[in-house]
């Protein structure tokens, strides 16, 4: 077995620029092993990138992982998750380490959520700390906590410090004094190099008109949004009428939006080429709400929908027929075949109506010329055949990929012998769920 010292110089004549080292488990001998590998990161020094999980309580920990900082002067990139109980004076001086950082990711396990295990005051006291430290050099800030003591004790003067931010991430455990705060600092213009956020709310209703009325006050306007609640009417309105030609990829993944505020959208953002949403399934024609409008976003080069339905019926027969299903998907795919740049289609669907036969919608999409990934996922297309294989391979001249569940081993022969290029495959990873930049 090789000695440590041995295993260090061997690290450091890597030269690394990249390093993920994570674990989950939340046993205490698996954390102590985690302590005990940051000496080898302290010989890399080349490194400019690390993803890891540290137990940051009250032992040496601390001041073990405050020294392998010391000793990146290259990390420009730091993903942290913090497991177990976190000493609140510590964290401001992790901060100070990181002011020269393009791109942090804090993510505080919700065990400290137990409040009696840590000191509140701490807290307290790393919020005067933070609110005396320089201005950051971040421009990417991601920051995740289940414990409100954190968020509002960490968070909220960490923004304030971070005024070069373009791309945040409010995703988790944020409380509607940290949201109230970060509307304000929008309204005051603190953050005005912001150009992409992803918040888990507001949902309540006086939230979101607040959010509404800040994102008013993006001069330069957001560029990509995701946002993890319905969009109440009044943040619909303020996207269309401040955003729509900024805004490029909005991602709506969680909660369901009626069919009327997706045409809303899709009428509204002219710029987009990303849209990702969940369509509510409680649309009714009998609603009298009119969707006479047509999607302005013919640019739209990725595109993925789950439209839910409330029938049981299949395409065509007599439970089909005039239901709220039908009419959404007559009026999803009459808009989606128009988008003929197109290059990514992923359809989540709780029903199989993606074929040529009995009245499917997929002949509708002919026109998608530009189409290279077509994935049908979690759906069970055991009706594809060498008649839909043919259909492909004439009306989408670029296609590289096809995902679905069960699709019979006519399709695939016809399909490759045709277009030997082409990947034919149940399962993949959608470029949607990856982090970002790391």
């Amino acid at each position: 077995m090789e000695s440590a010292g041995a295993i260090r110089e061997q690290l450091a004549a890597l030269h690394l620029q990249r390093l993920e080292f994570l674990d989950y488990s939340r046993s205490y001998g698996v954390h102590r092993a985690k302590i005990r590998v940051l000496p080898l990161l302290e010989r890399i020094s080349t490194l400019q990138h690390l993803r890891t999980t540290l137990s940051m309580d009250r032992d040496n920990n601390c001041q073990r992982w405050l020294r392998t900082l010391e000793a990146l002067p290259h990390l420009v990139s730091l993903s942290l998750r913090c497991e177990r109980f976190v000493d609140g004076k510590v964290i401001p001086r992790v901060l100070r380490l990181c002011h020269r950082y393009r791109r942090l990711t804090l993510r505080f396990s919700t065990e400290i959520g137990y409040i009696e295990e840590c000191d509140t005051q701490e807290y307290k006291d790393a919020k005067a700390a933070i609110e005396e430290m320089p201005e950051m050099r971040l421009c990417e800030l991601s920051f995740c906590s289940g414990n409100g003591l954190v968020g509002e004790n960490v968070l909220q003067p960490l923004l304030e410090r971070c005024p070069r931010v373009e791309r945040l991430d409010l995703s988790i455990g944020t409380t509607e004094s940290t949201f109230q705060h970060f509307f304000k600092m929008l309204k005051e213009n603190k953050l005005p190099k912001l150009r992409h956020l992803t918040a888990s709310g507001p949902y309540e209703t006086h939230l979101q008109a607040a959010f509404s009325e800040a994102l008013s006050h993006v001069e330069y306007g957001i560029e990509s949004l995701t946002f993890w609640h319905k969009p109440s009417d009044p943040v619909v309105q303020s996207l269309t009428q401040h955003h729509y030609s900024s805004l490029t990829k909005l991602s709506l993944p969680f909660s369901g939006i009626p069919l009327w505020t997706l045409s809303k959208l899709m009428a509204g953002l002219p710029n987009l080429r990303s849209f990702r949403g969940c369509i509510q399934r409680d649309y009714s024609p009998s609603n009298g709400v009119a969707l006479d409008m047509h999607w302005g976003c013919v640019g739209l080069r990725n595109l993925r929908l789950y439209p839910r339905t409330n029938t049981s019926g299949t395409v065509g027969d007599s439970r089909w027929k005039g239901s709220a299903a039908e009419f959404q998907f007559d009026y999803v795919f009459s808009e989606v075949s128009k988008l003929e740049s197109l290059q990514e289609l992923i359809i989540e669907c709780d029903m199989n109506n993606l074929y040529l036969k009995r009245h499917g919608y997929l002949a509708q999409l002919a026109g998608l010329k530009e189409l290279k990934v077509f994935d049908l996922a979690k759906v069970s297309h055991k009706s594809f055949g060498k008649q839909e294989a043919l259909w492909m391979v004439k009306n989408w001249p670029k296609l590289l990929q096809v995902y679905a569940e069960d699709i019979p081993a006519i399709f695939n022969e016809t399909l490759l012998e045709k277009r030997p290029m082409v990947e034919v495959t149940r399962k993949r990873f959608p470029m949607w769920d990856a982090e970002e930049g790391f």
